[in-house]
């Protein structure tokens, strides 16, 4: 893309499918440009846009960017294919989903600079896990002895060196390359072997942030787990012939297999931890250690829990039904699902007519339904526990959570006389809020789903950020923990868990290491009713832009997003584009939205009975969220609708999204404004995001996506594909 600059560092990024976070990793090269010969990307058969915003991205930041398209495999024969190309003098590897501190390649060149006998430079690095508190680590134990160095470093003396916080020296390394046979522990042997053979310099400055992701990093562990331990011990005994003790290398793989038998017990399996802790055991040192003992004591516990479970299975009801015949599916939700509305409508609903083209369904709500469901679908019947005027009757359970609501305990009668006469093989239940009903469904049901809108603890967690704690909450515990443990109640009930993302299957595996199926089953586009060709773009007033902001106008977070966008980005805006304005559109505005119509150029649409009208007219949509959970309807109406989005991290967590490519990402009151404004001066990069988001939307998002998804979430994919069925 670009001619190679006066520098002398070639950085390195492996590349497969990383769309989402490879703009931010290449900006963050941009305060040491001048020091970078080349930036060799490898992109190792993505499919994605992973090429292009790369290539926009330097193209934009002027940095002398190589796309270099191969398909090697893995992270190390990726890199080992741009250490081959590579024509500056020293090397510096980093991930496709990580970032350089501003200034680090120049500390990190400076400090190799003036060691001329020693061959790599060593940073600290701060280690982002979410859910914890960053940490610091640093290079603290090396000295002038190789030997030592290497040892000190294979025995865990040292903090590992993470991939991009070491520059080396590219004369000083040779032949040394990444293992290509293990997809464990890789990183460790090069670097061993780097110190093995060259002397090793530290600046204590931290020079990268990067993203340490539990739950893929544990896959990798029990990924075949025997022959992966057998893998990296082949790659562990070539670093012998570099001087490293023998004794050391059988330590190391001890250990390996210490880490791998604790991954095994937390997935649950138990028979496969048992036999990876021989190979623990085989090793002195860790023959007669507590953490073996322990491990040993959890997997006979945990082998033993698993046969009674089975043997309580057996005794439950699981008469199946008869062999073709269709599914019968009961989907029960706090308020009506239809006419969908709102969010949590929206999603239920869509479940429930996705389940319908394979069987009845009955959709039960708890609270009565107060209009006409407007929808009429075969297969598909609305009911309720409860009826408009009827007394309320005594609640089921005390409040003691935010989310809790009140249930009657003539609806918890009911729902057992309805589950017994519909006889269902599947019972859906919406979220945490109905966790009192579980104990009721769990001797009628068949398989019971816990469809998890929110992670409600993880959400009550981010508001509780910042805020000043009780003097109490030491000894009570606050909200979140509540939350968390009625989640871990819950999820310890059901069968299977329903998340919204990706992103939130990570944290529900991480928080409770689940034993059970949790399938992802995304929100779908509101109602299914995207338009199949893009829609024409409305031309722009005197150049300025209709901005349009659609959602509950009574949500806390699209109270705050409202709010931040009439007072604090439309002002910016109009600074520069005078004629700009904006549409609040939405359910129920709270107060404080009312009174944003009285800043020039707001305009407020309340209880909008279609939005499709209002998709045409604008613009661009403008999403500055700052907190909330699930994922975004209004974002993938916007894209289906080829209405461009500019949005905040936080906005789109969990989708699928690339910046610059599908939307377009912003994070300060200035950014929000600057984004906007660059938009509606160029009509070429609009109708680009136009094409692609749309695109994306109906792919992941449309009617075909959200039926496989919950077809494979009741457990029937295969099923329904052996029989010829079309959805």
């Amino acid at each position: 893309m670009h001619a190679c600059g006066l520098g002398e560092i070639t950085v390195v990024i492996p590349a497969r499918n990383a769309e989402a976070t490879i703009g931010g990793t290449l900006r963050s090269l941009v305060p040491d440009r001048a020091l970078l010969r080349e930036i060799l990307l490898i992109d190792d058969g993505s499919d994605d846009a992973t090429a292009h915003i790369a290539r926009t991205t330097a193209q934009r930041c002027h940095l002398p960017l190589v796309v270099v398209r191969i398909r090697a495999g893995s992270a190390g024969a990726a890199r080992n294919v741009g250490i081959d190309r590579a024509a500056g003098d020293f090397l510096f590897f980093l991930d496709a989903d990580d970032e350089v501190l501003p200034g680090s390649l120049g500390l990190l060149l400076e400090r190799l600079r003036n060691a001329v006998s020693d061959g790599v430079a060593i940073g600290s690095s701060i280690r982002r896990t979410e859910g914890r508190p960053d940490k610091l680590k640093e290079p603290v134990g090396y000295g002038s002895n190789r030997r030592e160095n290497a040892h000190g470093y294979l025995t865990n003396r040292m903090w590992p060196i993470a991939v991009g916080s070491a520059l080396v020296r590219t004369s000083a390394v040779g032949d040394l390359r990444f293992p290509t046979s293990a997809n464990l522990d890789e990183d460790t042997c090069y670097w061993a072997a780097v110190l093995a053979r060259v002397g090793a310099v530290t600046i204590s400055e931290p020079v990268l942030l990067y993203l340490h992701d539990e739950l893929r990093m544990s896959e990798r562990f029990i990924r075949s787990p025997r022959s992966t331990l057998l893998a990296i011990s082949r790659e562990l005994d070539n670093l012998e012939r570099l001087g490293v003790d023998r004794q050391v290398l059988q330590w190391r793989k001890a250990w390996i297999a210490l880490r791998i038998t604790r991954q095994l017990i937390m997935r649950r399996q138990f028979a496969e931890a048992q036999r990876m802790l021989r190979a623990v055991r085989s090793h002195p040192a860790f023959r007669r250690t507590w953490k073996a003992f322990q491990y040993s004591l959890r997997i006979r516990l945990g082998t033993l829990g698993q046969k009674l479970r089975r043997a309580r299975g057996m005794g439950r009801n699981t008469s199946k039904r008869a062999a073709g015949g269709p599914l019968r599916t009961l989907v029960l939700t706090a308020d009506p699902a239809v006419p969908p509305v709102s969010g949590a409508e929206l999603r239920n609903w869509q479940n429930a007519f996705s389940a319908s083209q394979i069987g009845p369904v009955t959709v039960v709500s708890v609270y009565p339904i107060r209009e006409s469901p407007g929808i009429h679908q075969d297969n598909l019947e609305i009911a309720a526990l409860s009826e408009l005027g009827s007394s309320r009757g005594r609640s089921l359970a005390k409040r003691r959570t935010s989310i809790d609501i009140r249930i009657p305990r003539t609806a918890a009668k009911r729902l057992v006389a309805l589950v017994r006469q519909f006889r269902p093989d599947t019972v859906i239940v919406e979220g945490l809020p109905l966790f009192p009903l579980l104990r009721y469904l769990r001797p009628l049901s068949r398989q019971l789903i816990l469809d998890m809108h929110n992670v409600e603890s993880h959400l009550s967690a981010q508001k509780q950020l910042g805020a000043r704690r009780p003097a109490l909450s030491k000894i009570v515990p606050d909200d979140a923990t509540r939350l968390l443990r009625l989640e871990r109640k819950a999820i310890a009930l059901v069968d299977r868990v329903w998340v919204c993302s990706h992103r939130e299957e990570d944290r529900i595996r991480r928080l409770f290491r689940v034993g059970i199926p949790v399938d992802v089953v995304p929100n779908g586009i509101p109602r299914f009713s995207a338009p199949r060709k893009l829609p024409r773009y409305p031309p722009l007033e005197d150049g300025s832009p209709v901005i349009l902001f659609v959602g509950h106008l009574g949500y806390p977070p699209n109270v705050d997003a409202a709010q931040r966008l009439a007072r604090e980005i439309l002002p910016r805006v109009q600074q520069r584009l005078p004629g700009a304005c904006l549409i609040l559109a939405g359910r129920f505005p709270a107060p404080p939205v009312q009174s944003l119509t009285a800043i020039p150029g707001v305009v407020l649409e309340a209880n909008p009975p279609e939005i499709s009208a209002l998709l045409c007219r604008a613009h661009l949509t403008a999403i500055p969220l700052r907190w909330g959970g699930g994922t975004r309807l209004k974002i993938l109406e916007a894209m289906a609708w080829g209405l461009p989005v500019v949005a905040s991290p936080r906005a789109v967590d969990g989708l699928e999204l690339a910046d610059e490519h599908d939307f377009v990402m912003a994070e300060t009151d200035d950014e929000f404004a600057d984004r906007m404004v660059a938009l509606a001066c160029d009509q070429g990069r609009i109708e680009a995001l136009r094409q692609a988001a749309h695109a994306k939307a109906i792919r992941l998002y449309g009617p075909a996506a959200i039926e496989q998804a919950v077809h494979r979430g009741l457990g029937l994919l295969l099923h329904s594909a052996a029989n010829g069925n079309s959805h």
